[in-house]
């Protein structure tokens, strides 16, 4: 069993650089998604999975247990897993699996000859085998949360990190008028995702908002201790800022950023039950949903309906409701929590 407290601890070991290295998005990541379909935020909360024509066995591949989010995704995916009446397992990486884990893990997956299988890729192209693997026994495989370079799979359902990063840039400049030098926590130098926010967040600033100047994006694991060291160094370097941009709610904890610099605008992604702390008491200024729960559940959910010989939209990509003190409590920001007392634990 894997509590979502433990995140940080799991989390750290990831492998972090000794000294942070700057972020920068290849020009390929600097564009929006495709989108097939694109629910608005009352269509989300609406959605209910169809019922199975069979119990089919789905097998879920999670890139990791270890957070909140992740573990979110799992809890979609088992309410939609009951309401449409099939049987959902799960494996996933001990803190964060690489592509080569994740290959190797397809193998076991598919010798229990699922149904199909749920993807949460762990790279945009060194996840590409476990479709491709999975394809020459014919089980379709639904990708979810992050793009994957590949045409075989059946159906994905995302969020479009470069808009996350260009929604975040909007809220800062909301809540930084005066513009202003600051940091970015850009997060995995190697991850899809974390790249293309920082794409996305850049482009913005530089397109609608150039009083706001980017001092310093230095890159780390998700591992909230090396988001403080590579914040302290670069605000040492800078000591001027007037804000701060986190990829990830847990790259950095606004709690933990020195006293100097509390109470400037922070911005980040991820709604969770510290980030509503950190609403309330002020230390952060507004996140993004990153729809922890619903992504579990619709991507369970367009499973079924590939299983059933239905053809759900190809790509399927999910709003990213911004969030802030005010909307603690709101229906969206709910559908981000899971019930308290909730555990995870993945088949071996």
């Amino acid at each position: 069993m894997i509590r979502w407290i433990l995140a940080v601890a799991l989390l750290a070991g990831c492998t972090a650089t000794p000294k942070p290295q700057e972020a920068s998005a290849p020009d390929g990541l600097r564009q929006a998604t495709a989108c097939d379909a694109s629910p608005t935020q009352d269509e989300v909360l609406a959605f209910k999975a169809p019922k199975a024509n069979r119990p089919y066995r789905i097998s879920l591949m999670e890139v990791s247990l270890a957070g909140y989010y992740y573990q979110a995704n799992v809890y979609g995916a088992q309410q939609a897993a009951k309401d449409a009446g099939v049987e959902l397992t799960t494996v996933a990486g001990q803190g964060y699996a690489s592509p080569a884990l994740q290959v190797s893990q397809v193998d076991s997956v598919l010798a229990r000859n699922p149904d199909a299988i749920i993807l949460f890729p762990s790279d945009i192209n060194g996840s590409v085998p476990v479709v491709d693997k999975a394809k020459a026994k014919g089980i379709p495989v639904v990708v979810m949360s992050t793009q994957l370079a590949s045409t075989d799979t059946a159906a994905s359902v995302i969020q479009d990190d470069y808009t996350l990063g260009k929604i975040g840039a909007d809220q800062l400049a909301q809540a930084a008028p005066q513009g202003g030098e600051g940091i970015v926590i850009a997060g995995p130098a190697n991850a899809t995702w974390s790249l293309r926010r920082v794409a996305g967040f850049e482009d913005q600033l530089k397109a609608k908002y150039p009083n706001l100047k980017i001092v310093a994006s230095p890159t780390q694991p998700v591992d909230p201790a090396q988001g403080l060291k590579d914040f302290t160094n670069a605000a040492q370097a800078n000591p001027g800022i007037k804000w701060v941009y986190s990829v990830y709610y847990y790259q950095l904890l606004p709690e933990s950023i020195p006293a100097q610099f509390k109470g400037i605008p922070f911005i980040t992604t991820g709604y969770e039950p510290t980030a509503i702390k950190s609403l309330q008491n002020g230390s952060l200024t507004a996140t993004t949903s990153v729809q922890n729960v619903k992504l579990g559940y619709i991507t369970l959910a367009r499973t079924v309906s590939v299983l059933n010989g239905e053809k759900p939209p190809v790509t399927t990509c999910l709003p990213a409701p911004a969030l802030a003190k005010a909307d603690i409590g709101s229906p969206t920001a709910n559908a981000d929590l899971y019930p308290e007392g909730f555990t995870v634990s993945a088949s071996q």
